[in-house]
C-alpha cells in the first residue's frame, strides 16, 4: 500500500498517543469483598494522527468499547496514560477536561437511544455549545444551519423543531454525527455507527463521515465487528482479542493477508452474499473468547487456536513483532522476525 500523508508525516506529533492502557474493573462480592479484576483493556498502544482513519475490529467483548470510553474519559485508566495532542490527560484539571472533551466528538450505535426524546432538534444541537460557553446566539444559529447542511439533514426549516420519534433511523444517525460535530473538535470516536441501520443506509453514513473527515481534518477511530465496511473506510486496521490488540496493519495489506490466526479467523467468518462461497467455507475456531477476570496464561488465543505451539503460546504472553513495513502481530507464529515497539 502506498503510502498516505499522515503515514509519510509519522515524525510530526499525533492527534492522540495511548501507552499501554489498561482499563481494569474489580469485582466485588456482597458489595465488600473483592474477589477480582475484569480486565477489559489490557496493555493497549497505539498513534493516530490528523486526517487519518483506523478500523478497531473485534468480536464483542474484546475490549473495544472500553478502549473508546476509556478514551473520551467516562472510565478511568488502571495504568498507562493517554496523551491528546502532546498533552498528557492525567495531569489535566476540571477545566481542562471540560476543553478536552469539546474536542472529540462519539457517535454511538443506537442513534434512537442516544438522544434526548424531550429536546427537538435544535435544542439537541443547542445543548453542548451552551454547556461549552458558546452564549452567542447568532453563532450557535450559524453553527447548526452549518453542520445540519453537512450531514444532509434538509430543508433546515423543517427538520429544526422536529423531534428524535419523528426521524427514520438513518436521519437520527445523521442528527447524532451532527452532535459530534458541533463544537468543531478534532477527533471523532464512532462506536459501531452503522451496525443498527439498514444496509442500503450503511454506505450512506460511511461516505457521510468520510466527506466530513476531508473537509475538517478530522481523526477518526471507526469501531466494528462488520470487516465489510472497514476496506472502504480506514487507513489502518487494528484487530483486538481479549482486551488486547493483537494484530495491526495498513488496510490493504491486512485484506490481502492477515497474519494472526484469530484475524484469519475473522475474515473466515465473514458474511459473504454469493451464494457459491458458502460452498468454500473453512471451519472458524470452535470454543469461547477467554473470561477477562481470569485470562488463560500466555497468548489469550491459544485455546481457541490451531497453530498453537506447546510450551510457548500457553504459557508466555507474545510481543508484537513487525513482519513487514506497517503489518505487526502479536504472535509466536513470527517469533523469528524483530519486536516492535507498538505503534
Amino acid at each position: 500500500m502506498p503510502k498516505t500523508a499522515v503515514q509519510k508525516g509519522q515524525e510530526k506529533q499525533p492527534v492522540l498517543r495511548v501507552e499501554d492502557l489498561h482499563t481494569w474493573f474489580e469485582v466485588r462480592r456482597m458489595g465488600f469483598f473483592k474477589v477480582g479484576d475484569v480486565r477489559a483493556l489490557d496493555g493497549v498502544t497505539f498513534d493516530l494522527h490528523a486526517g487519518e482513519t483506523i478500523s478497531i475490529v473485534g468480536e464483542s467483548g474484546c475490549g473495544k468499547s472500553t478502549l473508546a470510553k476509556t478514551i473520551l474519559g467516562i472510565h478511568s485508566p488502571t495504568k498507562g496514560k493517554i496523551y491528546f495532542e502532546g498533552r498528557d490527560l492525567s495531569t489535566l484539571d476540571k477545566q481542562g477536561w471540560k476543553e478536552y472533551r469539546s474536542n472529540i466528538g462519539y457517535i454511538q450505535q443506537d442513534p434512537y437511544g442516544a438522544l434526548p426524546t424531550f429536546m427537538n432538534v435544535k435544542r439537541i444541537l443547542e445543548e453542548p455549545m451552551k454547556i461549552n460557553g458558546i452564549t452567542d446566539k447568532a453563532e450557535r444559529a450559524r453553527r447548526i444551519r452549518q453542520v445540519l447542511e453537512e450531514v444532509k439533514l434538509a430543508p433546515i426549516e423543517d427538520f429544526l423543531p422536529k423531534f428524535p420519534h419523528m426521524l427514520s433511523g438513518g436521519q437520527q444517525q445523521r442528527l447524532v454525527i451532527a452532535r459530534a460535530m458541533i463544537l468543531e473538535p478534532k477527533l471523532l470516536i464512532a462506536d459501531e455507527p452503522v451496525s443498527m441501520l439498514d444496509a442500503s443506509v450503511r454506505i450512506e453514513i460511511l461516505q457521510l463521515l468520510q466527506g466530513l473527515q476531508r473537509k475538517h481534518n478530522l481523526a477518526i477511530i471507526y469501531i466494528t465487528h462488520d470487516l465489510s465496511t472497514v476496506r472502504y473506510f480506514s487507513e489502518r486496521i487494528f484487530a483486538m482479542y481479549g482486551a488486547k490488540i493483537i494484530e495491526k496493519s495498513s488496510t490493504q495489506a491486512l485484506l490481502k493477508e492477515a497474519l494472526h490466526p484469530y484475524t484469519q479467523a475473522l475474515f473466515e467468518a465473514t458474511s459473504d452474499p454469493d451464494v457459491e462461497n458458502l460452498k468454500t467455507f473453512k471451519d472458524v475456531p470452535t470454543g469461547e473468547p477467554p473470561s477477562l477476570m481470569n485470562p488463560p496464561a500466555g497468548c489469550r488465543f491459544h485455546p481457541r487456536c490451531r497453530q498453537m505451539i506447546k510450551g510457548l503460546c500457553d504459557q508466555q504472553i507474545p510481543p508484537e513483532f513487525l513482519v513487514r513495513d506497517e503489518h505487526s502481530a502479536a504472535c509466536w507464529l513470527y517469533k523469528d522476525y524483530p519486536e516492535h515497539a507498538a505503534g
